[in-house]
């Protein structure tokens, strides 16, 4: 097998299918093809896959005169970011995808954020569970960067602290979820320290979004119309806006 070759692990039941990006000292270093996933296997556990991948996004209703809440989406892989680009934009979603490292995140929110006037931010990359989370599940160096996303989410409430002004979508895989809740997070990962699949932040970020502003937003509704169902939220306000001006209809963003 070489780089960039599509594979799944017999080891676990070849349930996630990764490709190949580095081979380090008879390691093969994998990444998720569709989940936020950076694992390493060696050579007899992988098994090369070679089926047609096809990715089925929720349906979305769209409405051509609602203006959806703007999104900034910080993400700590280039790939996935790409990917969520593409989500948005199938969804109509006016959304602005920035690329970078997870330990970089927190420092940055405040400019990033005093750019333009966001309705929604997404902080996701990779993340993983370093030790058995049930020795030390509040123990934020347990895990590889959910400190990084609950000190991002901190900085972004510092600026933003009423829950319903800025929604926040946090986490990536495994992360731990009640952290980034009780450090401002309307929505995150995961409650079951689960892998969650690269578009679940974008598919929360969106139905926020399209959602109008007299409406809350159900947690358990639109954890339903993820693809791993591994998030969890809190009830939040939606982010759309119509404005009738006589027998027309224009969008305006919250």
């Amino acid at each position: 097998m070489k780089l960039y070759d599509l594979v799944t692990r017999n080891s676990y039941k070849n349930d996630i299918i990764f490709q190949i990006v580095g081979i380090k000292n008879n390691k093969y270093i994998l990444k998720g093809l569709d989940y936020r996933l950076i694992a390493d296997s060696s050579l007899e556990d992988l098994r090369p896959y070679n089926e047609e991948i096809t990715i089925h996004l929720p349906y979305l209703e769209f409405n051509p005169n609602v203006a959806s809440g703007k999104v900034l989406h910080i993400d700590g892989d280039k790939t996935y970011m790409k990917k969520a680009q593409e989500a948005y934009n199938k969804y109509h979603i006016n959304a602005k995808c920035i690329y970078l490292e997870e330990k970089l995140i927190p420092s940055a929110i405040f400019s990033l954020l005093n750019e333009d006037k966001y309705d929604v931010l997404v902080i996701t990359g990779h993340d993983f569970l370093k030790l058995d989370y049930k020795q030390n599940p509040d123990d934020l160096t347990t895990y590889e960067n959910s400190f990084n996303f609950v000190s991002a989410v901190q900085q972004a409430r510092k600026l933003y602290p009423d829950l319903d002004s800025l929604v926040i979508i946090a986490g990536a895989c495994q992360s731990n979820y009640e952290a980034l809740i009780s450090n401002g997070a309307n929505f995150a990962s995961s409650p079951t320290r689960e892998n969650i699949h690269l578009l679940d932040p974008i598919i929360v970020a969106s139905i926020v979004s399209l959602t109008s502003v007299k409406e809350y937003v159900s947690p358990k509704e639109v954890i339903n119309k993820t693809i791993s169902g591994a998030m969890g939220g809190i009830e939040t306000k939606g982010k759309a806006r119509i404005h009738y001006s006589g027998d027309t209809i224009h969008g305006h963003n919250n």
